[in-house]
């Protein structure tokens, strides 16, 4: 590891300027028994996973002020040393907020506290906030250090905050983009450096120059706010550089658009959702059909990173002082279960795989033998063949094609030149 060269152009990542294809699935580490992680890693592997996302929740690390946690299933360095020995790549997630369902979005009380009590205002370049947020990332750093991939480890990929201008921060656009300029300069000179850094790309989230803007989408929203059936969904049609608008609904209702040009950037996806987690008041149901279904569109449409979350569930820690969930008590839109984050995705919190996991993973490894092929390869919707008039439209044939300048690849013929009549 390390001497990899990543970069990215307008089409896909690159690595050693050949077009990368990556498959990268979320899995929080805090949420699972150190002594299984080994285990995880291997079985994410065997479903096709290349690269491991995982945040940095800082309750789960400082729920008392000055009282750092990174033992047991907290310790980041010892989950980075798995990783390593595994082979598997890494996309850390370090916040400072996250979301993820977790009690304040990650915040911890007392710092959610000196909010309240007009110490400081989060998620913005106030000082006080900032002061914080530096011994944060110092700590982070401590763990991390060795396992950046600039000293041969396997983090090639950092997210600052999350969701960004979409779930929260200032409705100045040029206050937030400058808030995450802050940020990624903090973390740089902390150390928490890598080939990649991204943003929330969804719901007009702020992703400045430098950041790569990553999308997502999911078969339902078990956190909106009603319970009814939801519309049928556009993540179901071939649409590059799709914003699914139900993401976060909780916080932004129906908001959309970018804050990126997206000629610029290859459409990359971290937040495909791989299940779904339940809530108090709506309990939905991921069809595993409807997972799989929805992971061939984005391909279909062009997504040159394939990214799930979740792929494996896990149980909330033991909090020192309070439950670690999310919750309406705490000021947020919904209630979660205490313990389980199982997500009902492909790798279940008990570690078993589900009919999702087995539906995706023939996909992952078509893409592995194919990404050379398949990352740079252009996206056609084809005009002489009627497109669906709406989501709604079940009559309609929905079709894309991908062509490139190749003429064989591997003993596979491949089309090129216009588009097939």
């Amino acid at each position: 590891m390390g001497k990899e060269v990543y970069s990215y152009n307008s089409e896909c990542l690159t690595c050693n300027d050949r077009p990368i294809l990556p498959i990268m699935g979320e899995f929080h580490f805090s949420r699972y028994p150190e002594g299984e992680w080994k285990t995880a890693l291997k079985k994410m592997q065997q479903g096709g996973v290349d690269i491991v996302a995982a945040y940095v929740f800082w309750i789960h690390h400082e729920e008392a002020e000055g009282e750092w946690d990174f033992s047991g299933r907290r310790n980041l360095k010892a989950f980075l040393n798995c990783c390593q020995e595994a082979g598997m790549k890494v996309w850390l997630r370090i916040g400072p907020w996250a979301h993820g369902e977790c009690r304040n979005g990650g915040f911890p009380d007392w710092l959610v506290e000196k909010e309240k009590r007009g110490k400081l205002s989060l998620r913005t370049d106030d000082p006080q906030y900032l002061k914080y947020v530096d011994i944060f990332f110092t700590k982070i750093a401590e763990q991390a250090d060795g396992y950046m991939h600039k000293d041969g480890g396997p983090v090639i990929g950092i997210q600052i905050e999350n969701e960004y201008g979409h779930a929260g921060g200032p409705s100045d656009r040029e206050e937030g983009m400058a808030h995450m300029r802050t940020l990624r300069v903090m973390a740089e000179k902390k150390g928490l450096t890598a080939p990649y850094f991204s943003a929330t790309g969804w719901g007009g989230a702020y992703g400045p120059e430098g950041f790569l803007p990553v999308l997502g989408g999911y078969v339902d929203a078990p956190w909106a706010n009603h319970t009814h059936e939801l519309a049928a969904s556009e993540n179901f049609l071939f649409q590059p550089f799709h914003d699914d608008a139900n993401i976060a609904s909780d916080f932004a209702e129906g908001q959309s658009g970018f804050t990126f040009d997206t000629s610029k950037f290859p459409y990359l996806t971290a937040e495909l959702g791989g299940g779904l987690q339940v809530t108090a008041h709506r309990r939905t149901y991921p069809y595993p059909e409807d997972i799989e279904a929805q992971t061939i569109c984005m391909l279909g449409a062009g997504a040159n990173l394939i990214g799930y979350y979740m792929y494996h569930g896990g149980v909330n820690p033991d909090g020192k002082y309070t439950t670690l969930q999310e919750s309406k008590a705490t000021g947020y839109a919904n209630d979660l279960p205490v313990k389980s984050y199982d997500f009902q995705t492909c790798l279940r919190e008990n570690g078993l795989p589900s009919e999702s996991y087995y539906r995706l993973r023939k996909h992952h490894f078509f893409i592995k033998n194919t990404q050379e092929l398949l990352a740079p390869a252009k996206v056609y919707l084809p005009d002489n063949i009627s497109e669906p008039a709406s989501a709604e439209d079940m009559e309609t044939l929905r079709s894309m094609e991908h062509l490139t300048d190749y003429g064989d690849y591997n003993g596979f013929p491949v089309f090129s030149g216009k588009p097939l009549a």
